[in-house]
């Protein structure tokens, strides 16, 4: 019988990193490569001479200037629907959840042939994985997706900050016991191109998740295009002189000067003749350039305000500190020096900087993957998801959100249901998720759209092949019973059934690899 392999994998931006399950140890995994051992493997892709190369083939191509590159495969794929092509790789047949499953299936390849983990080609590999809080629909149904396809059996998904809380706790059972006064711990997560931050309870070690706010895109990458600016200014250089490659390259040159800095530097040197013959060495003042970064480091402070506001409706006092385990720094991006500083003036002694704070997430993924750590996970919808109908009368969209924010459920699924008696003959159902919802009920900040449904209310449209064409029909004399059922599944994946209870059928549609609500 083949041995069996748990893994906690953190596909990250700028990198992922795997953590192994080894009686009771969560060691993680060690690649060897040309410039020695690494914990990571990068999240880079390149396009050289029409082959694809992944990782740290891709990191070697940068300094050959590829035909076409991309520095984050994951910032790239959050972008768009799964079935995307991407212009910037340069590679016409290669969609975003292909992309994925090549990079993972490279993974694959490293762990068995360069990884210090004892794991044979066939031995089944199964993965507990991550995606961000604020994590879309089609997000979390690409990561599952390509995880599959690259030949992983996935465990379970948990959203990024729960898993850093599993590796704190883990991490600080001394003092987190049963009579521990520690109810919670605040993560945040602040990775290479998304920030995420969570309240999740400590409590008898099952891990809720209480509350969570969070930005698709903020991150080290955002960092990375501010010292990018600040070079090519101080070189005289015009940005959009550069070709796409060029930018990527640069940028990452600027990653690498920005992950040598430690508290104590006061400039940064950046070799600009490394990627563009010619050009100058430039020195920057640091000052100057955490300054600039602040903003954007404002943004996550005012966010991680807002959840430590919304404890009190879960009976948790914010301003006990013994209730409070840590303000947990997460992410490789919390290395930045101007991060730590800032929220340290904030929240002083509170804050705690995870050890390894790029590996925290695969490490306690590792350990809700174990069998034997006794750890149970109830997360929470951390999106909105509805969608707008007619109004009153026909006249004024109105939007229904279908999933709260913020609910929870011991299974992990949920079955929501709507019935009404339609006034159109062909009802049209436009999906959106949101991370917020105004106080008129409307979707605010972070959009992201689904495709539409039109469902024949009236069954002489049944065989109809342009439903779109009769959707403002009104019908008023319809005596229909429709009943819409939403599935929410353990994985975040969304089914929707429309039925004509009247006229005994129905349509099944299901978020799809498109990124539209396809029939299932």
């Amino acid at each position: 019988m083949a041995l069996l392999m748990r893994l906690g994998i953190d596909f990250g931006t700028t990198r992922t990193v795997i953590a192994a399950v080894d009686q009771g140890r969560y060691p993680v995994a060690q690649f060897e490569t040309a410039l020695g051992y690494s914990d990571f493997v990068p999240g880079l892709a390149a396009n050289t001479h029409g082959k694809l190369e992944l990782g740290w083939e891709a990191a070697a191509r940068f300094n050959q200037n590829p035909d076409g590159a991309l520095r984050s495969i994951k910032r790239a794929v959050s972008r768009v629907s799964p079935d995307e092509v991407f212009a910037e790789l340069g590679l016409a047949q290669t969609s975003a959840v292909e992309l994925v499953a090549a990079y993972l299936t490279r993974i694959r390849s490293l762990l068995v042939e360069q990884s210090n983990l004892d794991i044979s080609a066939s031995e089944p590999l199964e993965a507990m994985v991550a995606v961000p809080a604020n994590a879309s629909t089609r997000q979390r149904y690409l990561t599952i997706e390509a995880f599959r396809r690259a030949g992983f059996e996935v465990l379970g998904m948990v959203n990024e900050p729960t898993a850093a809380a599993i590796e704190f706790a883990h991490r600080n059972l001394g003092t987190i016991g049963k009579r521990s006064p520690k109810r919670y711990v605040v993560v945040y997560d602040l990775g290479g191109g998304t920030f995420d931050t969570s309240a999740v309870s400590l409590e008898h070690r099952r891990f809720e998740l209480i509350a969570s706010e969070g930005i698709g895109e903020l991150g080290g990458d955002d960092f990375d295009q501010i010292i990018f600016d600040f070079a090519l200014r101080a070189a005289k250089l015009d940005a959009p002189a550069l070709s796409y490659v060029e930018r990527a390259r640069l940028l990452e040159l600027c990653r690498e000067a920005k992950e040598g800095l430690t508290p104590s530097s006061r400039k940064m040197l950046i070799d600009l003749a490394r990627i563009l013959p010619g050009a100058e060495s430039v020195t920057l003042d640091l000052n100057e350039v955490y300054e600039a970064t602040r903003p954007l480091i404002e943004r996550s402070l005012a966010l991680l305000e807002r959840v430590f506001e919304r404890l009190e409706a879960r009976g948790i006092d914010p301003n006990n500190a013994r209730e409070l385990g840590a303000v947990y720094m997460v992410g490789g991006a919390t290395a930045f020096p101007m991060v730590g500083k800032m929220l340290r003036e904030r929240y002083k002694r509170k804050v705690q900087l995870a050890p390894q704070p790029h590996a925290a997430t695969a490490v306690g993924l590792a350990i809700a993957a174990d069998p034997d750590a006794g750890v149970f996970v109830r997360e929470a919808i951390t999106r909105h998801f509805g969608v707008w109908r007619e109004g009153e009368a026909g006249r004024e969209k109105v939007f229904d959100p279908i999933l709260d924010k913020g609910r929870v459920s011991e299974t992990g699924d949920f079955l929501i249901e709507r019935s009404y008696r339609p006034v159109h003959a062909v009802g049209h159902l436009r999906f959106l998720e949101c991370s917020e919802l105004g106080g008129d009920g409307r979707p605010e900040g972070d959009l992201t759209p689904w495709g539409d449904i039109y469902f024949p209310y009236d069954p002489r449209f049944l065989s109809d092949g342009d439903l779109k064409g009769r959707s403002a029909e009104r019908c008023d004399g319809l005596s229909e019973q429709i009943v819409e059922q939403y599935h929410y599944g353990r994985d975040g994946t969304v089914t929707v059934t429309i039925q004509n209870q009247t006229r005994g059928y129905q349509r099944r549609f299901v978020l799809g690899a498109s990124g539209e609500l396809a029939p299932g």
